[in-house]
């Protein structure tokens, strides 16, 4: 059932069949799982290889229930060029730079294909 409050949980599936077009999503890899009613009817909103959500059959995905197993450290670094083009982003958009950087990588990240 998906939930009516205005917090969502964050939710990943492993994708376990192809789609029959590589470009979609990959055996093996973990996508983001967005809320959708179509959920009633064995389909998962799944944020894809090429960024954007869809509509895939349920059975192509087991959903992963303890993400305690996905977390990882990252450490980036940054020349000055890059730092200053972040740092002008996450004012226009009136956030931090890390918070602008947590979310392009819950948003971009390739999780690792085992757990």
């Amino acid at each position: 059932m998906i939930p009516n409050d205005s917090v969502s949980i964050v939710r990943y599936a492993k994708c376990v069949a192809a789609s029959g077009d590589p470009l979609t999503v990959t055996p093996g890899q973990f996508y983001r799982v967005l809320p959708d009613p179509a959920e009633e009817h064995g389909r998962l909103r799944v944020v894809d290889n090429t960024g954007e959500d869809y509509l895939y059959p349920q059975r192509m995905f087991a959903e992963i229930s303890d993400l305690t197993k996905l977390s990882a450290a990252v450490t980036i670094s940054l020349d000055v060029p890059v730092k200053a083009a972040i740092l002008q982003a996450a004012s226009q958009r009136g956030v931090s730079m890390a918070a602008l950087l947590r979310e392009w990588i819950d948003e971009r990240l390739d999780l690792p294909a085992t757990l």
